[in-house]
């Protein structure tokens, strides 16, 4: 039995990391290995190379965003749930825009992500569709190609709805494929459509000041 110190462990793992993220094409398998790698979670995959999603910072873990996107789960949840409309999705959840289990080219995970019932397939790994709305809490420090980048790949590859939240603006755009976007400031109310039929959204919920901040 060989015991190996932990320097040659770790340079091992090195090599181990960097042979994966060399392999072409990027499979389902080679993607879902590499997020066991600690500081690995958070790479995406945009035409078929590895990304590091600049979002992923301290904004992304940060306290506002974090309630944020649990008050819209909650929002849009639970009459999703109740009206059994399909399914919503947390920001955990990875989404191939375009490719297959053994090649993949573009996968994004949106903050909260939803999908009709119809189109929802049960599986144990990556969904290889894209959501019906694709949800973004936009970070300070984010910039305007970034956002504009992912919001083409959304609509390109068949996403009907992207909001884009702006916590210091308190507004909420959305963008839809044919290039219309309405703002929704906090007195204004979203009507969601067809996805959940008779739902609306009142924009001040999402915003509104909560008891621990009095």
């Amino acid at each position: 039995m060989t015991i190996l110190s932990p320097e040659i462990e770790v340079q091992e793992q090195v090599r181990e990391i960097v042979a994966l993220l060399m392999k072409r094409p990027i499979t389902e398998d080679i993607a879902m290995l590499i997020e066991t790698y600690e500081g690995f979670e958070d790479l995406d995959i945009v035409d078929g190379n590895w990304v590091l999603d600049e979002q992923e910072d301290d904004f992304m873990g940060g306290e506002e965003h974090g309630w944020l996107e649990f008050k819209l789960l909650l929002l849009l949840g639970l009459p999703v749930k109740q009206n059994n409309w399909g399914r919503l999705y947390p920001g955990d959840t990875i989404f191939v825009l375009d490719g297959t289990p053994g090649d993949i080219k573009i996968k994004r995970r949106p903050d909260i992500a939803f999908m009709q019932k119809q189109r929802v397939k049960r599986t144990k790994g990556y969904i290889f569709a894209a959501p019906d709305i694709a949800i973004e809490i936009i970070s300070p420090n984010e910039r305007p190609p970034k956002i504009r980048k992912k919001l083409n790949e959304y609509l390109t590859h068949g996403v009907k709805q992207v909001w884009h939240v702006y916590p210091t603006l308190e507004k909420i755009e959305i963008h839809l494929p044919d290039g219309t976007v309405t703002t929704y400031m906090k007195q204004d109310v979203i009507v969601v459509g067809d996805l959940m039929p008779g739902f609306v959204l009142e924009v001040a919920k999402v915003f509104e000041q909560d008891m621990v901040d009095e």
